[in-house]
């Protein structure tokens, strides 16, 4: 009896601690909006990878691509509440929250993605999204989601006058529109799924988009004339929620932090090569066509835009520092 009752007492003890030890795992939902290969999706891989790797297996990032916890909205409301753990998401669409973040698509702040992979490790970049914490959600870095171009469905822009009254979908950002209202476009704030349609029944004339998208969203099958503009870049916060981050041990959370610092740069800068590759890729399979504007149409288009720049510089006071933090990295490189 005695035997029986110690293998009882250690088989329970054995069954507590194998209990303790799954319950120690944590399992975060990363939901995405965007389809592969779009850079958030590659992004997410990366973090999810690194997050593994560092916890030794502990910490489980799961991740729900192609909108199937929601689009856009979904998705950051989401985390803002707790329904989603993560995502990866515009900067924009916490604009309304945290107007810092504007700053990061300002049109033409530095020319190309190392720059752009540099600036958002920077102290100045960090605090423009500090305030988040107020909203329900937490952001852990600045991922990239491809500069932005612009996608015509009938004939090529070549020069300034070819913007003039195009129907042209952004998202539904006061910046963005003001963008493009400087650039002389008609902007039409439109729903990120619905912009194929759009295209396709002539609803919309041009789209703003980045190379990824064209191939994802299949936008090269009704439109297929790009000029390179780079107009600004696609910023994803990596965002958690504060309640599910403060759930965490602080080993826990260090190792999430830590994990999205060390895959930023990667990330971005592995964007140039996959740019041109699919650019290749669009062309021989899909015949859409890439010019760059001319020197002079791009400084036209950085002199339309300098009113946008007067309009938001003083919106938020971590504004100002970060853009000049970018005019010195963007003169480094030069």
């Amino acid at each position: 009896m005695k035997v029986l009752l110690k293998t009882a007492l250690v088989c329970g003890a054995v069954a507590v601690a194998l209990t303790s030890a799954q319950a120690a795992d944590v399992t975060l939902r990363l939901g995405l909006s965007s389809f592969k290969p779009h850079p958030f999706n590659d992004a997410a891989e990366r973090f999810a990878a690194k997050v593994d790797e560092l916890s030794n297996g502990s910490i489980d990032i799961q991740i729900f691509p192609d909108r199937q916890l929601g689009g856009v909205k979904e998705l950051t409301e989401g985390v803002r509440f707790g329904t989603v753990d993560m995502t990866i998401n515009s900067s924009s669409a916490m604009a309304d929250q945290i107007p810092g973040v504007n700053a990061l698509q300002f049109p033409f702040l530095v020319d190309g993605y190392s720059e752009f992979a540099d600036l958002v490790v920077t102290p100045e970049a960090q605090a423009l999204y500090e305030g988040l914490g107020k909203s329900g959600a937490i952001a852990l870095t600045i991922y990239e989601g491809g500069q932005r171009h612009f996608l015509t469905v009938d004939k090529p822009v070549t020069s300034m006058d070819g913007f003039k009254g195009l129907k042209t979908r952004v998202a539904p950002v006061r910046l963005h529109l003001d963008v493009f209202k400087a650039l002389g476009t008609n902007p039409t704030p439109m729903a990120y799924g619905e912009v194929y349609t759009g295209l396709e029944t002539h609803a919309l004339d041009a789209v703003e988009t980045n190379i990824s998208s064209i191939a994802a969203e299949k936008y090269s099958e009704v439109a297929k004339q790009v000029l390179l503009t780079g107009h600004y870049f696609w910023p994803g916060l990596l965002m958690i929620n504060k309640a599910k981050y403060d759930s965490l041990t602080p080993e826990q959370q260090q190792i999430l932090h830590t994990a999205a610092l060390e895959t930023v740069k990667p990330q971005i800068q592995a964007l140039d090569a996959y740019d041109k590759d699919l650019m290749k890729k669009l062309e021989a399979e899909s015949g859409v066509t890439f010019v760059e504007p001319t020197p002079e149409m791009r400084q036209q288009m950085i002199e339309a835009v300098q009113p946008v720049y007067d309009a938001y510089m003083d919106s938020d006071p971590t504004i100002a520092p970060f853009v000049a933090k970018a005019k010195a990295i963007g003169q480094k490189a030069d």
